[in-house]
């Protein structure tokens, strides 16, 4: 009788030990030797868990001796079920017949046909096991399993016949492969020659597509889909090659291609799928037929956008720079003639009654001075030409001095308020700088409310973040914020762009409207300064731009009343120098005003003969930097070579050209931007003559 595999799984031994006592033959359980076995010759393997059976069925296919029926119990935990362990051995043996034998009734038989299949090699009975039974339809399962097993066997005995009756007309076939051997090679070579067209256009990295006459899509690469913004090619096939340029192009992709059919070095603005625009230039085919006519159209586009952004960059950076070298230019000049209205106002001031008109008026005009000073110095510093030094400032006086150069400057449609907080404002930062970010956000505010009007508010306040607040935000530290807020009620910034707008160059305006810097500049100053800005925006409701300072304990040193201040007088000889006879006149005047002797020269090649003549006649040597034959520098390397302990100051009006490290080395004592201030001067002076110090801004 034939030896057949039986494979039993339980999670109870007991069941196990049922199983083993029902299926043994007589002699394995202690019957009569001389009776005949009532079971076959059964060779039975154990498991208690689905994944022991799994890995028992896999080693019964490797070895060749695979089990003939599974007898599976259905809930088996810790491990997997028996369904779960049903479908695994199907998967594994697909001859081998499954019985699952459960105690409950609420086994989906639907969900188990679908799961082990085929239906037909599965079984399911029901606990609690009857002997006679099982035996019986053991039996019956392993004569099922015999005769599917010789099916097979007989099977591939027919197989075997057939093959040879195969191999005869194979034979009969060489003579026909022969002949048809070179029409093979010439189908293989064109199938390789296809394969290599499809892998050309499918991984090239330009943009190449087909397209239909009317410029429906008809095939396209990875590259033109990954250009235009798709992700995958079958989403880029719905388009239209001819819908995808922008509207308004000079010149339409349509009509160029029915009228040329070739378009050689194209160059074309296009529509990505998220209405970004997208520069391309490539080659663009119509291809013929017999008759002249366009029957297909084939592109090859490679994207240039960001050589395109690279190259307005550029310009903008080039007109930047001409713009910069003119601003020092003209910086220099203005400077100079500030100096001139500057010194004598301040000469006629001081003979003026204290409480007249003429003194208030006289006030206003030196006012005015000082604030043409300070935009002098922010035009230098926007062409890097100024010098930005960081000391303790309150910024609410700042928002008052924006407040009111923007009610002078803006529209009367526009309401422009100021809400100050806290008076507790004070941060370390470079005065112009914090001018430039109020004057940015302002302006790109007004800008937005330009056609209706509205209301630009300016707010001040404090905060305090901890840390857990600041370690979310990347670059801050908890302690104390002055918060500067910028609200408007204009049309507001769509929500994709506004990771955009700090990007320098990116602009929403038309061109001549600005140049995409503002608010780029005043992220660069925030981030100088250890601060963030925010901006919180929805498209017709305005925006508002948060920009938090760390604060500080340190006192506003602009604050001090300088009319309480004891105006420096001192004694001595001075040698002032400038080409400038107007500026000349003037700081002599002011000079003796202040109690010194002065000897004034305009040009500097004289300064420097009248110093070498008498070099210890001279307390100080006061002079100007951009001046021909010898700048200031210049004669201050030569004087302090001829005499090294001899104070000098360097008035500038414009500081690319000058070196701070260099002119410490020289050691010159003061560095002072003009137009230069009675005050300034006395102070200036006052410190070079009773101190050490050098290159002191």
């Amino acid at each position: 009788m034939s030896r057949y595999r039986l494979l039993v799984v339980d999670d109870e031994e007991s069941i196990l030990g049922l199983y083993k006592e029902i299926l043994s033959p007589a002699e394995d359980l202690g019957g009569d030797l001389d009776e005949e076995p009532l079971l076959p010759d059964f060779e039975l393997t154990m498991c208690n868990q689905g994944d022991q059976a799994v890995d028992a069925v896999r080693g019964a296919m490797a070895e060749g001796r695979p089990y003939s029926v599974a007898l599976l119990d259905v809930r088996m935990p810790p491990g997997p079920d028996g369904v779960w362990t049903a479908e695994n051995i199907r998967a594994l043996d697909p001859n081998i017949e499954i019985v699952i034998v459960s105690a409950y009734s609420d086994v989906n038989t639907r969900e188990l046909n679908r799961r082990v299949t085929p239906p037909e090699k599965l079984l399911y009975i029901q606990k609690p096991l009857h002997p006679e039974e099982l035996r019986q339809l053991a039996k019956s399962l392993c004569a099922k399993w015999k005769t599917a097993r010789d099916l097979i066997m007989l099977n591939a005995t027919l197989q075997k016949q057939v093959d040879m009756r195969t191999n005869a007309l194979s034979e009969a076939n060489k003579r026909l492969k022969r002949d048809m051997a070179v029409r093979m090679r010439m189908l293989q070579e064109l199938l390789e020659s296809e394969e290599r067209y499809r892998l050309l256009f499918e991984e090239d990295i330009t943009g190449d597509f087909v397209a239909a006459p009317d410029g429906v899509l008809k095939a396209c690469n990875k590259a033109f889909a990954r250009i235009f913004g798709f992700g995958t090619v079958p989403d880029a096939m719905s388009v239209n090659i001819f819908d995808l340029q922008l509207t308004g192009s000079d010149d339409s992709l349509r009509d160029l291609i029915l009228t040329r059919k070739k378009l050689e070095n194209f160059e074309g603005v296009f529509r990505r799928r998220d209405l970004r625009t997208v520069h391309v230039i490539g080659t663009i085919i119509g291809i013929l037929n017999v008759r002249g006519q366009i029957v297909e159209i084939r592109g090859y586009l490679l994207d240039v956008t960001e050589r395109k952004r690279l190259e307005e960059q550029l310009r903008i950076a080039q007109k930047m720079e001409a713009i910069g070298t003119l601003a020092g230019g003209i910086a220099h000049d203005f400077n100079n003639i500030l100096g001139v209205i500057t010194g004598y106002t301040e000469i006629i001031l001081e003979n003026t009654d204290k409480g007249s008109s003429l003194e208030r008026r006289l006030k206003e005009i030196l006012g005015a001075c000082r604030r043409a000073k300070d935009l002098i110095n922010q035009i230098l510093n926007f062409s890097r030409q100024g010098t930005q030094e960081k000391k303790a400032l309150r910024v609410s006086p700042l928002i008052k001095e924006t407040v009111k150069l923007l009610r002078t400057s803006l529209p009367a449609s526009l309401d422009i308020r100021e809400n100050i907080m806290t008076g507790n404002d004070t941060v370390m930062a470079d005065p112009s700088q914090i001018h430039q970010i109020l004057l940015n956000l302002c302006t790109n505010a007004a800008h937005a409310m330009r056609e209706r009007g509205g209301l630009l508010e300016i707010s001040l306040a404090e905060v305090h973040l901890d840390e857990a607040t600041v370690s979310k935000t990347p670059g801050l530290s908890a302690g104390a914020y002055v918060v500067i807020t910028v609200t408007d009620s204009g049309h507001g910034i769509p929500k994709t762009i506004q990771e955009k707008i700090f990007d320098p160059f990116f602009t929403t305006k038309k061109p001549g409207e600005g140049t995409g810097m503002g608010l780029a500049v005043v992220h660069g100053i925030v981030k100088q300064h250890n601060g963030v800005v925010y901006v919180q925006s929805e498209e017709g409701k305005g925006a508002s731009f948060q920009v938090l300072l760390p604060q500080t304990g340190l006192m506003d040193d602009t604050v001090t009343d300088e009319e309480s201040r004891m105006l420096p007088i001192g004694k001595g000889r001075i040698l002032f120098v400038d080409d400038e006879k107007a500026l000349v006149d003037i700081g002599r005047e002011i000079l003796e005003g202040l109690g010194y002797e002065v000897v004034a020269r305009t040009s500097s090649v004289e300064a420097l003969e009248a110093f070498r003549f008498q070099p210890d006649k001279f307390d100080l040597i006061l002079t100007d930097q951009n001046m021909p034959n010898l700048t200031g520098m210049e004669l201050a390397e030569k004087a302090l070579q001829t005499r090294p302990d001899v104070p000098v100051i360097l008035c500038t009006g414009f500081s690319e050209i000058v070196s701070y490290s260099k002119v410490r080395e020289m050691g010159i004592r003061e560095i002072v931007m003009k137009p230069i201030l009675k005050r300034q001067l006395a102070e200036s002076i006052h410190r070079a003559l009773t101190s050490d110090s050098t290159a002191r801004a």
